[in-house]
C-alpha cells in the first residue's frame, strides 16, 4: 500500500517538474508497428516520456543475447543513460550481464528495468505481470462466445522460452465456463512469425472447425486470418484491436505500461533503492494493467462474467486464483513432479505454475507447427512440348539415316562416307535424346545422364565434321599436286579421340565434381516456403565443366579454321566444304549469342529452356544443312545425271595458281600437266569414287 501512496506523489510530482537531462533507452524486439507488444510498450515510452518531458528517449529494435548486448554496452559505457527499459524476456540475459558488470561503479549509474521476479541490485529493477489472470479472462470469454464449443489456441512454446502455462490458463477459464468445449493449440517457436502464426491459424478454422482463437504472440496475424475468414477475432498481445479492426473484434485486452513506467522512471531520477515491481488487475481502476473492450454484439451476461471476474481476481491473492487451485492439479502435480503450496493437495506454487508444460485434462496439443515446403516442379507443358519436339526430330534424323542405307551407292552419299554421315546422325540423336533427359524430374542420375547425352553427342555430330573437313583440308589444299588417301579407317581414331577426351572430363565431373540433385531454397523468384530439385557440383566439377566448353570452343575454332582453308574447293557434289563450313560457322554464331545471354542472370527455369532450345536449333541446323542438300540431289537427279556432275572437271581459280607455281618452283615436276595447254588440271577418279574402302584422292 505505501508503494502505491509513493507511486502517486511521484506522478503529482513530475506533472509539476520535468525531468530534466534524463535518458531513457527502451528495448523492443520488433517494429512498434506490430499491433502487438512492441507497439504497446513502445506507448508506454511515449506516455512516459510525455508526461515527465524527457528530452532524450531512445527506441531500439533488438532481439537475442549477443545483438542486445553488442548494441548496449557502447551506449551505456560512452553515454549517461539514466534508465534501460528491457522490454521482453529476449534482452533479460544481456541486460543482466551489463548491470552485474557496473553493478558497483561509481562513474555509470544506468539503472536496468528487467522482465523477472529475481532478486534486485544496486542497479537492476525488476518487473513482471500476471499474464495468467488475463489469459483465463480470455478463455472464459472464448467459452463464453463460441457457437461450435471448439476454440483454439497459438502458443510461442518452450523453443521461444515460454511454457504453456498461459495456455492452460485459458483452456481452464473457458472449461470452467463451458465443460462442453474441445480445446487445440498449437506452438510455433517464436513470438513473432506471421508465417506459421497464419498457417496454424488457418488449420485450427479450416481442419478443427475452431470459431474463437486466442494467442500469446506479438502481433495479430491470427485475428487477420479470422476475420479474413468469416469469424469474429479477439485481441489477446495486449493491443487495442478494436481502434483498428472495429466491430470484426469483438474482445480485447490492452496493456497500460504508462502507468508503471512513470513511477518507475521518477524512481531512479530520485535515486530511489530499486525494487520489485508487479502489474495485474487492482482495486485502484488507475493502477490496473489492463483495458477491456467488448463488441456490441457480445451479450450483457458475458460482459457481467467477465468484469466481474477482474474483481474477484483483484480482491484476493493471487496464489488462491482458479488456475493455482482446481481439480486438475492434484493429480497434475503428482505426475509431472511440480511443488504444491503448504497445506494444500489441489494448488500449484507460482514456480509450479510456470512449469506447466504439458497437456492438463483434455486439452489438445496439435504439436509444434511446421509449414511445409512446397516444391516448384518444371512446369509440364514445357517438358512436354521439348519432349514431342525432341522425339520428331529422332524421328526424323532415324529416316534420314534410313535413307543413306538406302541411296549409299549414290556419288552424293559414296562421296561423304556413308559410316560417317550415319555417325554424324547418331551424335544428332544423342543430343535430342539428351534434350529429352534434361527437362525430366531431376535426380542425381537424370543430373549426370543429362550432361553425359548432351556433350557426347555433340563431341560426336561436331567431331565427325571437324575429321571429315580436315580429311578434304588435306586432299586438296596440296601446293605439290600429289595424289593422297585418307581412307575412313585412318580417320576412326581422330573421332575416337574427341570423344576420348569428352568422356575423361565427364568422368572427372561425375567422380570427383560431386555432380547431384539437391534440394535447394532461396533461387531465382521462389518464395520463403517453396523449393525446387537443382543439380549441384562443387567447385572441381565447375572447373572441369568449363574445361569442356573450352574444348567444344577449340574443336569449333579449328572446324571454322579448316573450312577456310578449303574455301579452294569448288567440286560441289564431292566435297562438304561449304556445308560443313555452314554449320560450323552458324554453331560458333549462336554460341556468341547465347553465353553472354546464359551469362547474365538467369532463373533455373529461364536457363533450362534458353539451353534446350539452343541445343535444339544447333543440333537440327546442322544436320539440315549438311543432309538436306544431299537429298535434294538424290531425288532431283537421276542417278547417271548426278554420277555426271559428279565426274565433271572444274577448276578452282586459287588451285589454278598454286600449280603455276608449282611449275615455276619445279620445273621437272611433270605429274599430271596437259601438253597441250601446258595447265594442270584436277580430276577425281571414278574409280576412287566407287571403292570399296571409301577413300578418297586427288590424281593430276
Amino acid at each position: 500500500m505505501m508503494k502505491l501512496i509513493l507511486s502517486i506523489i511521484l506522478i503529482v510530482v513530475c506533472l509539476i517538474n520535468s525531468i530534466i537531462g534524463f535518458k531513457l533507452i527502451t528495448l523492443i524486439t520488433g517494429p512498434p508497428s506490430d499491433l502487438g507488444w512492441n507497439n504497446m510498450i513502445n506507448h508506454g515510452r511515449i506516455g512516459v516520456t510525455k508526461v515527465l518531458n524527457i528530452e532524450d528517449s531512445r527506441l531500439f529494435i533488438v532481439s537475442g543475447r549477443n545483438e542486445t548486448y553488442d548494441l548496449l554496452l557502447p551506449i551505456i559505457q560512452n553515454d549517461e543513460i539514466d534508465l534501460v527499459i528491457c522490454s521482453s524476456l529476449d534482452h533479460g540475459d544481456a541486460c543482466k550481464e551489463i548491470a552485474t558488470m557496473y553493478a558497483n561503479s561509481t562513474k555509470i549509474k544506468t539503472q536496468f528495468l528487467v522482465r523477472g521476479s529475481g532478486a534486485t541490485t544496486n542497479n537492476l529493477i525488476q518487473f513482471t505481470y500476471n499474464y495468467a489472470s488475463i489469459n483465463y479472462l480470455s478463455g472464459m470469454f472464448a467459452g463464453l462466445q463460441t457457437k461450435t464449443n471448439k476454440i483454439g489456441f497459438i502458443s510461442p512454446g518452450v523453443t521461444a522460452g515460454a511454457t504453456d502455462c498461459f495456455v492452460y490458463a485459458f483452456w481452464l477459464g473457458a472449461k470452467n465456463v463451458n465443460p462442453n468445449i474441445k480445446f487445440y493449440y498449437y506452438n510455433i517457436g517464436s513470438y513473432l512469425d506471421k508465417d506459421k502464426t497464419k498457417g496454424a491459424a488457418e488449420n485450427l478454422i479450416d481442419i478443427y472447425d475452431c470459431d474463437v482463437i486466442g494467442d500469446t504472440l506479438d502481433d495479430f496475424t491470427a485475428g487477420n486470418v479470422a476475420i479474413s475468414r468469416g469469424k469474429f477475432a479477439i485481441g489477446t498481445n495486449g493491443f487495442p484491436q478494436r481502434n483498428v479492426y472495429g466491430e470484426n473484434v469483438v474482445y480485447t485486452y490492452s496493456y497500460n505500461w504508462t502507468k508503471y513506467f512513470i513511477p518507475i522512471a521518477m524512481a531512479v531520477k530520485n535515486k530511489i533503492p530499486p525494487s520489485k515491481w508487479y502489474a495485474d488487475f487492482n482495486k485502484d481502476e488507475n493502477l490496473s494493467l489492463y483495458d477491456l473492450s467488448f463488441g456490441f454484439q457480445v451479450s450483457k451476461e458475458t460482459k457481467f462474467k467477465i468484469i466481474n471476474q477482474t474483481k474477484s481476481f483483484a480482491s484476493y491473492v493471487r496464489t488462491l486464483h482458479p488456475y493455482f487451485c482446481n481439480q486438475y492439479m492434484e493429480n497434475y502435480t503428482v505426475k509431472y513432479n511440480l511443488t504444491r503450496q503448504p497445506n494444500t493437495t489441489n494448488c500449484v506454487t507460482t514456480t509450479g505454475f510456470i512449469s506447466i508444460n504439458e497437456p492438463v485434462g483434455d486439452m489438445n496439443y496439435l504439436g509444434n507447427y511446421t509449414i511445409k515446403l512446397l516444391k516448384v516442379e518444371f512446369p509440364k507443358s514445357i517438358q512436354i512440348s521439348f519432349s514431342i519436339i525432341s522425339g520428331i526430330l529422332i524421328g526424323f534424323v532415324i529416316f534420314m539415316m534410313f535413307g543413306i542405307v538406302k541411296y549409299q551407292d549414290t556419288p552424293s552419299i559414296r562421296s561423304a562416307s556413308p559410316f560417317f554421315l550415319n555417325l554424324t546422325l547418331f551424335g544428332g540423336i544423342i543430343v535430342f535424346v539428351g534434350i529429352i533427359v534434361w527437362v525430366a524430374p531431376i535426380n542425381t542420375h537424370q543430373c549426370n545422364a543429362r550432361f553425359w547425352l548432351v556433350t557426347i553427342g555433340f563431341s560426336t555430330l561436331i567431331g565427325s565434321l571437324v575429321v571429315k573437313n580436315i580429311r578434304i583440308w588435306l586432299i586438296f589444299d596440296n601446293p605439290e599436286l600429289k595424289i593422297l588417301k585418307i581412307t575412313n579407317n585412318q580417320l576412326f581414331p581422330w573421332v575416337g579421340l574427341c570423344l576420348l577426351i569428352n568422356i575423361i572430363l565427364m568422368a572427372i565431373i561425375t567422380s570427383v565434381g560431386d555432380l547431384k540433385a539437391i534440394d535447394g531454397s532461396g533461387i531465382d523468384s521462389l518464395g520463403k516456403f517453396e523449393y525446387m530439385t537443382v543439380c549441384k557440383m562443387n567447385s572441381t566439377g565447375a572447373a572441369t565443366l568449363y574445361s569442356i566448353l573450352a574444348y567444344f570452343a577449340t574443336l569449333l575454332l579449328v572446324g571454322v579454321f579448316v573450312s577456310w582453308k578449303i574455301r579452294i574447293v569448288h567440286i560441289e557434289e564431292f566435297s562438304e566444304c561449304t556445308a560443313i563450313a555452314k554449320t560450323l560457322y552458324s554453331i560458333s554464331f549462336c554460341l556468341f549469342v547465347i553465353v553472354p545471354l546464359m551469362i547474365s542472370p538467369q532463373d533455373k527455369q529461364s536457363e533450362t529452356i534458353i539451353l534446350c532450345v539452343t541445343g535444339i536449333f544447333i543440333t537440327t541446323g546442322a544436320l539440315f544443312i549438311v543432309f538436306l542438300p544431299k537429298f535434294w540431289r538424290i531425288l532431283s537427279n537421276t542417278k547417271e545425271g548426278s554420277h555426271e556432275h559428279f565426274t565433271q572437271r572444274k577448276q578452282s581459280a586459287v588451285a589454278h595458281a598454286r600449280a603455276e607455281s608449282a611449275i615455276r618452283n619445279n620445273s621437272s615436276n611433270s605429274l599430271g600437266f596437259s601438253k597441250s595447254s601446258g595447265q594442270p588440271v584436277n580430276t577425281i577418279s571414278s574409280q576412287s569414287l566407287n571403292d570399296d574402302t571409301n577413300e578418297s584422292s586427288l590424281s593430276n
